[in-house]
């Protein structure tokens, strides 16, 4: 009987002096177990803590939402679409320290607005790197259609049927440039390498990123969401 506990004990210590050091010297963004922190850098346990927070009962994400330093945001009325579209809790935002919208308001599910929050201050940070200035705007196509995946008549519905996808068209920097997925995306600048970043970025965020890399239909912008699949293209 002792020889057995010691074995366990050989097998289990080092997983346990290793769980230690993680918890006490690995910044608290990579560390899966350690609260999420909306103002952080991106970390490797960013989209795990997401995750865990959409599956969380929907008060932990609002806690969350208000825990963020320059969110601009209110609670958006629930939409009883028609089959099973709309959505019971959402949120309308509409500012992001100084960043705004084009339209201005943005209605979505709140684990997508956590992750979109997150991600903003990433791409703001990519804007001032890559192109010298910071954003001032970001266009986009909107969160909510009732429909199914890839316009079917039939089939899974798609994320954008409940508010918990943002189509995003480009960018607008402080110095009134503006970068455009469609026509930016493939052009030999640093807009493109901006936007490459941009992606990459996102998908250390969003379950499901989709870019002109993946199909014609996205062409002209970026698919984000937080749904049930996983996918960076």
């Amino acid at each position: 009987m002792i020889r057995a506990r010691r074995k366990l004990w050989a097998v289990f210590l080092p997983f346990i002096l290793l769980g230690l050091l993680v918890h006490f010297f690995v910044p608290p963004r990579h560390v899966p177990w350690k609260p999420l922190d909306m103002d952080a850098p991106i970390g490797i346990a960013t989209k795990t803590k997401l995750t865990m927070i959409s599956f969380a009962p929907s008060r932990i994400c609002l806690d969350k939402l208000a825990s963020a330093n320059v969110l601009e945001f209110n609670m958006a009325e629930p939409k009883d679409g028609p089959k099973k579209c709309g959505w019971e809790i959402a949120m309308s935002m509409s500012a992001v320290s100084n960043i705004k919208f084009r339209p201005s308001l943005v209605t979505m599910q709140c684990p997508l607005m956590a992750g979109g929050y997150i991600w903003l201050l990433e791409v703001n940070r990519s804007a001032l790197k890559h192109l010298g200035s910071p954003l001032k705007s970001v266009h986009h196509a909107g969160t909510y259609s009732c429909r199914r995946q890839r316009g079917n008549s039939s089939g899974a519905w798609s994320e954008h049927a409940f508010a918990n996808a943002w189509d995003i068209t480009g960018f607008e920097l402080e110095d009134g440039r503006v970068i455009s997925v469609l026509k930016d995306w493939e052009s030999r600048t640093t807009k493109a390498k901006f936007l490459r970043d941009v992606k990459k970025s996102a998908c250390r965020v969003f379950r499901v990123v989709l870019s002109p890399d993946f199909n014609a239909a996205h062409k002209d912008h970026f698919h984000l969401d937080q749904g049930p699949s996983l996918s960076c293209k």
